[in-house]
């Protein structure tokens, strides 16, 4: 049996709902030192994460 298209997109969209959320914590956790180094590079993530959201969300509607 194959399963239903939009069950599937939706666990994905949930399971990118939950990987934003650990970057965000991630960015909270960081010291300033850290943010300067590395927040730029977790920001991009993040964004690309919120993008690649939104485009599922869109397509299950």
């Amino acid at each position: 049996m194959v399963a239903d298209p939009d069950a599937e997109l939706s666990s994905v969209a949930s399971q990118l709902e939950d990987l934003i959320g650990r970057v965000g914590d991630l960015l909270g956790q960081m010291d300033h030192d850290d943010r300067i180094d590395g927040s730029s590079v977790l920001l991009e993530v993040e964004r690309h994460l919120i993008g690649a959201l939104r485009e599922l969300q869109r397509r299950v509607r």
